[in-house]
């Protein structure tokens, strides 16, 4: 079904004479305001409220996808099997103060554009215990362009072996078909969450945490290799 939707949008940009990247960008934006107007409904409250009450240390994964994993909650802007709520995660994240204990996210920041970026990791810090924790996956887009510029090959047949060029490699890393909107590095990671309020941020390699539940990364050798690791700390 939805390589019929495709289809039919293509043949409506081809004809119309507007660019994709406008016609999905509009579409997306309208299912964004579809998704808050559906998180001010009676049920979608409810829903909020019980997870709060239910759980004493609430884990919530943002941009979870197709991936689940136990005592996670799983948020998303698109409906799948382990999405438990639909929001749009640019907005005020509708969870009280300090009642979060974990939050995870795995490429989903970049998504973001800075400002947005900003005001997520705002809105993360606010619902976060003291002692809570933030654990981020992003795509390295500086360490990209660093392998670039050191004609580091090695690099790019395992980070990005499906692309021809290591230059292809690169554009896609940072720009993803218009859909990656930001790019980090620690450093830029570090600044971004001592900005949002966090008391400190730590590099970090896959899988390895000094907290077992955010242990959930990603573990294939591609993943690894063209991601960066960190998790930010609220006092």
């Amino acid at each position: 079904m939805k390589q019929v939707f495709r289809d039919i949008a293509k043949s409506f940009c081809d004809r119309s004479g507007l660019p994709r990247y406008f016609v999905r960008q509009s579409l997306f934006e309208l299912k964004m305001i579809l998704i808050r107007a559906y998180g001010l409904t009676p049920l979608q409250r409810r829903k909020i409220r019980r997870l709060q009450r239910r759980r004493v240390d609430l884990q919530l994964i943002f941009g979870c996808g197709e991936t689940a994993h136990p005592g996670w909650v799983g948020i998303d802007c698109t409906r799948a099997k382990n999405v438990d709520l639909l929001l749009d995660l640019r907005r005020r994240l509708p969870f009280e103060d300090s009642s979060v204990g974990y939050c995870y996210s795995e490429h989903f920041l970049e998504h973001l554009y800075p400002v947005e970026v900003k005001f997520h990791l705002a809105e993360v810090h606010r619902i976060l215990q003291p002692g809570g924790v933030y654990r981020i996956v992003v795509p390295a887009g500086i360490e990209f362009a660093r392998k670039y510029l050191e004609g580091d090959s090695s690099f790019f047949r395992l980070a990005h072996p499906w692309e021809q060029r290591p230059l292809d490699a690169l554009y896609n890393i940072v720009n993803w078909s218009g859909q990656h909107r930001s790019i980090f590095d620690f450093t830029e990671l570090e600044y971004l969450a001592k900005n949002a309020g966090f008391s400190h941020a730590r590099e970090c390699q896959a899988n390895q945490s000094a907290i077992p539940a955010l242990r959930i990364d990603r573990n294939e050798p591609q993943r690894v290799a063209e991601s960066l690791y960190a998790e930010f700390v609220k006092n």
